[in-house]
C-alpha cells in the first residue's frame, strides 16, 4: 500500500518526525490545535511567531505521493530546526510547499521565518501560502504583517480587506481582528498608518474608528486615539465599549475627574447598561468614593442577581463604610454561591472580629484553606490566640504555615515575635529573631524587632549594633534614626549623639509626634528644658500619647512648673486611665 501525502497525518503517529505535517492553528478566540513541530526550538518558535496560523485549511490537501526523496526531504527540515539551523528548516519547508502545494507545509515555512525575523522570507512564504489557500483568514493576516515588516504597507491593505470581508457579519469584530494584528508590529506608527488608510474607505463605519482607537492607545497616540473614538461615539452613541474606551483615554491623558463626570453622566443616558454601571462603580472605588461606588453596585445586582463578584465588592464596601449587618448579608450570600468560598470566609471572619465575636471570627478563618487569604486567616487565628491567652497555639497556627516567598516568611516571623513580645516573652523573641536572622540576614524589619527586644532585655550593644546596621542599609530609615537617637539620650550620656540621629530623623519627618517625643527628650537630657517643653508640647498637640505626657509633665516638673505638670498628667489620665508610665512618673515625682 502506498502513502501520500494526504494520509500522512495518521501515518505519522508512529513515525516521530513526520508529525510536522499535522498542522496547527490559533485564530484570535479559538482554542490551539496540535502543535506543528514537536522539539523545543520548535515550540519556542510557536510561542514567538506573530502571525497566527489557522488549523482549518480552504482547500484539499494534495495527495502526493510519499516518496523516498520527500520523505528524506521532510527528515532533513526536521531535523535542521531540532538543531536550531533555522535557515536549512526553512528552505527545506519552502521547496517542499512549492512542490507539494499543501498549505500546512507553507504555513509552517511562513512561521519559521518570522521566529527568525527573515522578512523577506516571510513574506515569500506567505505569498505561496495565500496562493495555494486563498480563503485562509491566518494566510491573509500573515501576508499583512509580511508586507507591513517589508515596507510595503499599501500591498497589506488588500488582505486586511479581504479579512474584514469574511466578518461582514460582524464588522466590529472583524475591525477588531485586524487591530490587533497591527498591534503586535513593532512599528506601531507605520501599523496605525495602515488602519488609518484602512479606515479611510469606512469613514461612516463607527466599529473601523473604533479599532482605530485602539490602536492609537497601544502606540500611546492618546490624541488620535481621543479622535477616534470620539467619531465611534458620533457614529454609535450607545455603544458602551466605546463609552468605557473613552473613559480609559481620558484617564491616561490625566483627566481622572472629568472621566468620572463622563461615566456618570453616561450610566445616567443609559441606565440599564449593566456592564457601564459595573465600570462606573469601580471607578467610584479607585476615586475613594465608598459611599456612591456603594449605591452603584447595589443598582448592578438587581440588574445581574447572584453575581458572585458584585455580591463580594458589596460585602467589602459595606465593611469600609462600617454597615457591618449589610457587610455580613452580602458576604454570606456570596459564599453561598459556592464561588469565591475562602475569600467570603476570610472577610466574615474579620466581620466577626469587629464584632468582638472572636470564636466567630475563628471559625470562619479555620475554613480557609487557600487563596491570596490563606497566611492571612492563619496569623488572625494566631492574634485572637494569643488575645485568649494563649500563646503556644497561637504559635501552632503560624507554625502550621508552609511558606517561601521572603515576604510571607518575614510576615509570619514578626508577627511571631510580635506575640512573644506582647506576652513578654522576650528571650524567646530573641531567639526567634536569631533564628530568622539567620535566614534573612540584612533584613530591615527583622534588624529593628531585634533592637526593640534587645533593648527591653537591656542589651543596650545589641540595640545599638542592629540599628547602626539598619542605618548602614538604609542612611535615611527615619525608624532606626529616631530609635537609636533616642535609646542614646535615654540610656546613656552619649547625647551628642543622640541628638544628631534626631535631628535627622526629624528633618526627614518633621510634623511626626513620636520624633517630637525623642527630640524633646534629648533636649532634655542636654538640660534645654524650654526647647524640650516646645517640641513635646508640639508632639502631645499632634496626638494624646500617655508617654509623651508623661515626658513633658516630667520636664514641666523640673523645669519649676509642677502645676502645669499636674494638669498635664490629669488630662493624659483621663485619656488613658490606668497608664503605667504616667502612673509611676506621678508617683516618683509627686511624692517627693
Amino acid at each position: 500500500m502506498s502513502l501520500s501525502i494526504r494520509s500522512l497525518g495518521v501515518a505519522a503517529m508512529s513515525i516521530a518526525f513526520t508529525v510536522t505535517l499535522t498542522g496547527c492553528a490559533m485564530v484570535p478566540d479559538q482554542p490551539q490545535t496540535a502543535s506543528l513541530a514537536k522539539s523545543p526550538n520548535e515550540k519556542a518558535a510557536t510561542t514567538a511567531a506573530a502571525p497566527s496560523i489557522d488549523a482549518e485549511y480552504n482547500v484539499e490537501l494534495p495527495a502526493v505521493p510519499l516518496s523516498p526523496d520527500l520523505l528524506y526531504k521532510l527528515l532533513v527540515a526536521e531535523t535542521a530546526l531540532q538543531r536550531g539551523q533555522y535557515a536549512v528548516g526553512l528552505t527545506q519547508y519552502y521547496r517542499l510547499a512549492q512542490r507539494t502545494r499543501d498549505p500546512r507545509l507553507a504555513a509552517k515555512a511562513t512561521r519559521i521565518a518570522v521566529f527568525v525575523r527573515d522578512q523577506q522570507s516571510a513574506l515569500q512564504a506567505a505569498r505561496l501560502w495565500v496562493e495555494i489557500d486563498p480563503a485562509n483568514l491566518a494566510a491573509r493576516q500573515a501576508i499583512s504583517a509580511a508586507y507591513i515588516r517589508n515596507d510595503e504597507p499599501d500591498a497589506a491593505l488588500e488582505h486586511l480587506e479581504y479579512v474584514l470581508a469574511q466578518e461582514s457579519d460582524d464588522s466590529e469584530r472583524g475591525f477588531m481582528l485586524v487591530a490587533s494584528l497591527l498591534s503586535r508590529e513593532q512599528d506601531l506608527q507605520t501599523a496605525l498608518m495602515v488602519m488609518e488608510r484602512l479606515v479611510d474607505s469606512h469613514q461612516e463605519n463607527y466599529a473601523a474608528w473604533h479599532a482605530y482607537a485602539h490602536l492609537a492607545l497601544r502606540a500611546s497616540m492618546f490624541d488620535k486615539a481621543d479622535a477616534g473614538i470620539k467619531r465611534s461615539l458620533h457614529l454609535a452613541p450607545k455603544n458602551s465599549s466605546a463609552i468605557m474606551l473613552q473613559t480609559r483615554i481620558m484617564q491616561l491623558k490625566g483627566d481622572k475627574d472629568a472621566a468620572l463626570e463622563y461615566l456618570d453622566q453616561q450610566v445616567r443616558a443609559l441606565p440599564d447598561e449593566t456592564v457601564l454601571r459595573l465600570t462606573y462603580a469601580r471607578q467610584l472605588v479607585d476615586s475613594r468614593d465608598y459611599e456612591e461606588a456603594f449605591a452603584q453596585y447595589k443598582i448592578v445586582i438587581k440588574q445581574a442577581p447572584g453575581d458572585v463578584d458584585v455580591l463580594f465588592a458589596l460585602g467589602l464596601l459595606a465593611l469600609q463604610l462600617e454597615q457591618q449587618d449589610s457587610a455580613y448579608d452580602y458576604l454570606t450570600q456570596a459564599r453561598e454561591t459556592g464561588q469565591r468560598v475562602d475569600d467570603a470566609r476570610f472577610y466574615l471572619g474579620q466581620l466577626e472580629e469587629l464584632r468582638e465575636n472572636r470564636t466567630a471570627a475563628m471559625e470562619h478563618y479555620s475554613f480557609v484553606a487557600r487563596g491570596d487569604n490563606l497566611v492571612e486567616a492563619r496569623v488572625r487565628q494566631a492574634v485572637i490566640a494569643a488575645q485568649l491567652g494563649d500563646v503556644d497555639r497561637a504559635r501552632d497556627y503560624l507554625h502550621s504555615l508552609h511558606v517561601n516567598a521572603p515576604a510571607q516568611r518575614q510576615r509570619i516571623f514578626l508577627v511571631e515575635g510580635d506575640l512573644l513580645r506582647d506576652a513578654e516573652r522576650h528571650q524567646e523573641a530573641m531567639a526567634l529573631y536569631d533564628h530568622a536572622l539567620g535566614e534573612m540576614p540584612e533584613n530591615i524589619p527583622l534588624l529593628y524587632a531585634r533592637a526593640m527586644v534587645a533593648e527591653r532585655l537591656g542589651l543596650l550593644d545589641q540595640t545599638e549594633r542592629d540599628l547602626v546596621a539598619i542605618i548602614a542599609l538604609d542612611a535615611d530609615n527615619v525608624d532606626a534614626l529616631n530609635a537609636l537617637g533616642y535609646t542614646l539620650a535615654d540610656r546613656t550620656d552619649r547625647y551628642q549623639e543622640a541628638y544628631a540621629y534626631v535631628k535627622r530623623a526629624l528633618e526627614l519627618r518633621p510634623n511626626d509626634n513620636a520624633i517630637l517625643d525623642s527630640m524633646g527628650w534629648v533636649f532634655y537630657r542636654l538640660g534645654k528644658y524650654n526647647e524640650a517643653i516646645k517640641a513635646l508640647r508640639k508632639s502631645l498637640e499632634i496626638r494624646l500619647d500617655p508617654e509623651v505626657a508623661a515626658h513633658l509633665g516630667e520636664v514641666l516638673w523640673v523645669n519649676g512648673e509642677q502645676e502645669d505638670a499636674r494638669e498635664i498628667w490629669k488630662q493624659a489620665l483621663e485619656i488613658s486611665p490606668g497608664d503605667k508610665r504616667l502612673l509611676t512618673i506621678m508617683e516618683r515625682f509627686i511624692k517627693q
